[in-house]
């Protein structure tokens, strides 16, 4: 298989000499076709994919070097075809995955959307239903009916203006803003969290949502910002530790189920608990370049203080990381150990090539730097 690959890289940049100057594009097309056809032919076996990698490039750079004095594109096309031939299939792979995934993403949306209309239907139909019986039944469908909506505000789509109703009005009443804008804000951070799968981003995007329609409504008002503001972000703060929390019960549940899966799930739970501060701190410093200068301070000071000394959310999080940790550990799990080991190693090889990588880094920046300097220089000259 190597020597056909050898063979067709020679033959295909020959031939392509031979009807004039060869493109550093038909270089790439000749060895990614070779060394894909060859990575093919043996992907049900063991490839080994360094010495495919080595022969084809030495074959094309001694082909080209034999006909012309080869240029730095030329190789650079060699490496870059080798590299394109062997990962063809998986490059393929990815791709389709990535059109699958975007697909769900579009079914799911278009499926909330469904579920929107179906709950707003159901729950206006509840509201009707109440209508013929007496005052205090009707009363208690009203208020379930209620309690329903302030679950499902955000799948409703009624979130913001939900918010700044009630922080309008609670500002208005001019009683307990602080303590009462961080109840409004908590019960509609921990619904929205609590409805699907808790992330990371989830919680970024929740919380970015709900504080800075709080500090809207109080910026309309033109008064009790700073109170509204310590208030919006203690009742978010409160309520993803609260979702931090209830994801003990998850990882207690998950125990039960098939261990493969358990072992999956304990690692996204994991990175999902250890993204969660930083993910909160995002959504207060994006709030913060879109408030007023009395809510930004509060907002600034709040993020300083937990990059500092740490908040709730990120003590919660630790506290879960090291059950689940513990429990993979309890566990034995081989896999788990595996890829530990493999990622030191990992780390160990690639601190050389990190290092290789930033020498060039600086390189390139120097040059960049030098010639801002020379262009600048000529044209003071000029002047």
């Amino acid at each position: 298989m190597l020597e056909t690959m050898k063979s067709e890289i020679s033959e295909g940049i020959k031939k392509a000499y031979a009807s004039g100057s060869i493109k550093v594009e038909e270089i790439e097309n000749i060895v990614s076709i070779a060394v894909s056809k060859v990575a093919q032919s043996a992907k049900n076996e063991a490839i080994d994919i360094n010495n495919i990698a080595k022969e084809a490039i030495q074959t094309a750079v001694a082909e080209l070097k034999s006909i012309a004095s080869i240029k730095k594109a030329q190789m650079e096309a060699v490496i870059n075809g080798t590299i394109n031939g062997i990962s063809k299939d998986t490059r393929e792979l990815i791709s389709n995955i990535d059109m699958e995934l975007l697909k769900t993403k579009y079914r799911l949306q278009e499926q909330e959307d469904i579920l929107s209309v179906h709950l707003k239907e159901v729950l206006a139909g509840a509201k009707e239903a109440a209508a013929i019986f007496s005052d205090d039944t009707q009363s208690a469908l009203e208020d379930i009916v209620t309690e329903t909506k302030l679950k499902s505000i955000e799948a409703l789509g009624l979130m913001q203006d939900t918010i700044k109703h009630s922080v309008h009005a609670t500002i208005n009443e001019g009683k307990d803003i602080e303590a009462r804008v961080e109840h409004i804000v908590r019960k509609a951070v921990e619904n929205a969290l609590d409805a699907g799968r808790l992330s990371a981003q989830k919680v970024k995007e929740v919380s970015q949502t709900v504080i800075l329609a709080a500090i809207e409504a109080a910026e309309e008002s033109g008064k009790k910002v700073k109170e509204t503001t310590k208030g919006a972000i203690k009742g978010a703060m409160n309520a993803v530790t609260s979702s931090i929390e209830k994801s003990k019960l998850k990882l207690q549940k998950l125990e039960k189920t098939t261990e493969g899966i358990i072992e999956e799930d304990y690692k996204q739970t994991v990175e999902t608990l250890e993204a969660m501060n930083g993910s909160f701190i995002e959504a207060l410093s994006n709030i913060a370049n879109r408030v007023e200068k009395s809510a930004r301070n509060i907002l600034q000071k709040s993020i300083a203080e937990m990059k500092e000394y740490g908040s709730i959310i990120e003590k919660n999080s630790k506290e879960k990381v090291s059950m689940a940790i513990g429990y993979l550990k309890e566990k034995g799990s081989v896999a788990t150990h595996a890829a530990t080991e493999t990622t030191k190693n990992i780390a160990k090889t690639a601190k050389e090539e990190i290092n290789d990588l930033s020498e060039k880094m600086i390189t390139i920046a120097k040059g960049t730097v030098s010639g801002v300097v020379k262009t600048t220089k000529k044209d003071k000259k000029k002047k």
